[in-house]
């Protein structure tokens, strides 16, 4: 049934532009430029929210997406559309706007605080994989440019086998002739 949904979905985004899903937690993930800007739970739409954007929502008598962690309920940033929106793209665009630009907001300020970016907003150009690993390993928001990081999943110095980190996009630092080379893994050939 949610294949249903999410074509209609695509149907009313026209005026916005492409969404694209991906299964997530049982349900989907809906983005717009790589950018998730919502999610599909039982058979509901939710969109992103954040502070700016929270009252039109809860205006329009939408709810956020609730879920249940060690017996208790938690909200989410994401809050049902009003259902007049899913009628026409015209009364869906406005929705939209406001998930993509509360999912960019939350990307601009997540960046600035890992140091991600120097300084300034998120440029709107896709990153580039260097190779297919590089591209399933990438968390990058495709057009958006947000949260541009790798989820390294093999060992390194600060992660503990077995769990992914994340790494800043920097260029490797040239070795330098005085700077003696690691042993090889004796498993390693």
């Amino acid at each position: 049934m949610s294949a249903d949904l999410i074509a209609h979905l695509q149907d009313v985004a026209a005026d916005f532009g492409a969404l694209s899903a991906r299964r997530m937690f049982g349900g989907y993930g809906i983005y717009h430029d790589g950018v998730m800007i919502g999610l599909i739970s039982d058979e509901v739409l939710y969109l992103k929210v954040d502070d700016q954007s929270r009252e039109r929502f809860r205006a329009a008598d939408s709810g956020p997406f609730l879920y249940t962690r060690r017996g208790e309920t938690v909200p989410t940033s994401y809050w049902s559309v009003p259902e007049a929106a899913m009628e026409s793209p015209q009364d869906m665009r406005p929705w939209l706007v406001l998930a993509y630009e509360a999912a960019l907001r939350k990307a601009n300020a997540a960046a600035s605080k890992v140091g991600a970016r120097k300084a300034g907003p998120v440029k709107t150009r896709p990153a580039k994989a260097k190779s297919a690993s590089a591209k399933s390993a990438s968390v990058a928001a495709g057009k958006s440019g947000v949260a541009k990081a790798n989820l390294a999943k093999g060992k390194s110095e600060n992660a503990k086998p077995g769990k992914a980190r994340l790494e800043k996009s920097r260029p490797k630092k040239a070795r330098s002739a005085t700077t003696k080379p690691t042993k090889p893994d004796a498993k390693r050939r």
